[in-house]
C-alpha cells in the first residue's frame, strides 16, 4: 500500500463489510486529519448490518465511537496540536438553525451521525471539523475516550431529568447506556442511584460501577426490590428507561410511579409499541422527556467526570477485536454466540 492510502471498511449491503483502499484525506481549512485508534460497536451497528436501519443504509463507512490522535492540522487551526488524543462528537449539523447556535447539536434540524448517515471511522484516518474534536486527558485510555459517545447518552438523560441531591433514581436495563445512565445520576449528585434488569452478571457489573442497589426481576419483582432497597415502593423520584421495545418497560414504569414523578425515555422505543398505562402520564401528572443522543456540553463534562474517575468503564468492555476483524466482531454482536456488553475495536 502506498504512503498516501489507508485502509477502510464499507458497509455495502447487508451482511457484507468490504475492506477498501483509499487517499488518507486532506484537513480543509478548519479541519483536523484524525488517526483512528480504538473504534466501538455501538449497539445500533448490528441492526444497520443487517440493513433493518432505517436512517442507515448501505453503502457507508460505519463507526462513530471513536478516539485516536491528531496526524494533521488544516489551515486555521490554533489551539489543537499534531499528537494530541482527542474523542469526537460525531454529529455533522447546519451550524446555522436555533438550535445550532444555541449548542444544542441533536436537535439540529439536518443533524446527520457520522458511521450511519454519511462516512464514519471504519478507516485508518478521517478528517473532522473542529468542533467535533474533544481533548482527553492523558490519564484517559483511548478505549474509555472511545466510550465518551455512549457514556453522553446516558449523561443527557440524567441532564434532562434535572437530577437533584435528594432525588431517588432508578434505571431499567444494565446494558451500556442504562450503566452510564446510572453512574451520570451519580456523578450529577443524586442521593440513592437503583437499576434493574434480569441479567445477574450485568447487574452485578452496576454494582462495581457504584450503584446503590439492584434488582433483579428475574428472582423478584420491582415492588418487591423496591421496599426491600428503601422501603417504599413510590420513593423513586426519576425514572429512566434504558431498555425500548414494544412500550412493555415504560408501561411497568409507568405503572409503579409515584404522581408527579419524572420518567426519561433514553430506549428507543419500536413503531407500534404498545403502552397501556398511558392514560395515567395525565391523571396522575406525570413529567415523560424524550432524550435524544447529547450535546457539546455532555461531551465536556462526561470527559471532567471520567477524567475524574465519576464514570468509570472499568469492566464495561468485554471483547476486543483487531480492526482486520470487522467481520469476526459483527458475527459476535449480530449472532450473540457468548454474552457481551461492549466490543471494541483496536484499529491501529
Amino acid at each position: 500500500m502506498e504512503k498516501n492510502q489507508m485502509r477502510m471498511a464499507r458497509f455495502t449491503e447487508p451482511y457484507v463489510i468490504r475492506f477498501e483502499t483509499s487517499e488518507i484525506p486532506v484537513p480543509k481549512k478548519g479541519q483536523v486529519l484524525l488517526k483512528v485508534l480504538r473504534c466501538g460497536i455501538c449497539g445500533s451497528d448490528p441492526t444497520t448490518f443487517k440493513g433493518m436501519h432505517p436512517f442507515c443504509p448501505p453503502p457507508v463507512v460505519m463507526g462513530h465511537e471513536f478516539s485516536g490522535i491528531i496526524a494533521e492540522l488544516g489551515e486555521g487551526i490554533t489551539d489543537l496540536s499534531v499528537g494530541d488524543r482527542v474523542t469526537v462528537l460525531p454529529h455533522l449539523t447546519c451550524g446555522e438553525c436555533d438550535r445550532c447556535r444555541e449548542n444544542r447539536s441533536n436537535l439540529c434540524e439536518t443533524v446527520k451521525c457520522i458511521g450511519g448517515q454519511a462516512d464514519g471511522a471504519h478507516c485508518e484516518y478521517i478528517a473532522l471539523d473542529r468542533h467535533m474534536i474533544f481533548p482527553i486527558a492523558d490519564t484517559m485510555s483511548f478505549e474509555s475516550a472511545a466510550m465518551v459517545e455512549p457514556a453522553a447518552v446516558g449523561y443527557h438523560g440524567a441532564v434532562r431529568a434535572n437530577i437533584t441531591r435528594d432525588d431517588y433514581a432508578l434505571v431499567f436495563g444494565a446494558g451500556t447506556i442504562g450503566i452510564f445512565a446510572m453512574q451520570a445520576c451519580k456523578a450529577r449528585g443524586a442521593k440513592r442511584v437503583f437499576i434493574t434488569d434480569v441479567d445477574a452478571e450485568r447487574l452485578e457489573l452496576a454494582l462495581s460501577l457504584g450503584a446503590d442497589g439492584i434488582i433483579n426481576q428475574s428472582k423478584e419483582s420491582l415492588e418487591e426490590g423496591l421496599t426491600r432497597l428503601c422501603g417504599d415502593t413510590h420513593r423513586i423520584d426519576k425514572f429512566f428507561e434504558c431498555v425500548g421495545g414494544k412500550g412493555a418497560v415504560l408501561d411497568q414504569i409507568i405503572s409503579i410511579a409515584r404522581r408527579g414523578t419524572t420518567i426519561v425515555m433514553i430506549g428507543i422505543q419500536n413503531e407500534g409499541c404498545h403502552v397501556e398505562k398511558l392514560p395515567y402520564l395525565g391523571e396522575h401528572e406525570l413529567s415523560l422527556l424524550g432524550s435524544n443522543m447529547y450535546d457539546a456540553q455532555d461531551y465536556k463534562e462526561v470527559i471532567d467526570f471520567m477524567g475524574r474517575n465519576e464514570i468509570r468503564t472499568e469492566g464495561m468492555i468485554t471483547h476486543t477485536f483487531k480492526f482486520d476483524d470487522l467481520m469476526e466482531a459483527f458475527d459476535l454482536a449480530v449472532n450473540k454466540k457468548e454474552k457481551f456488553m461492549k466490543i471494541m475495536l483496536e484499529m491501529d
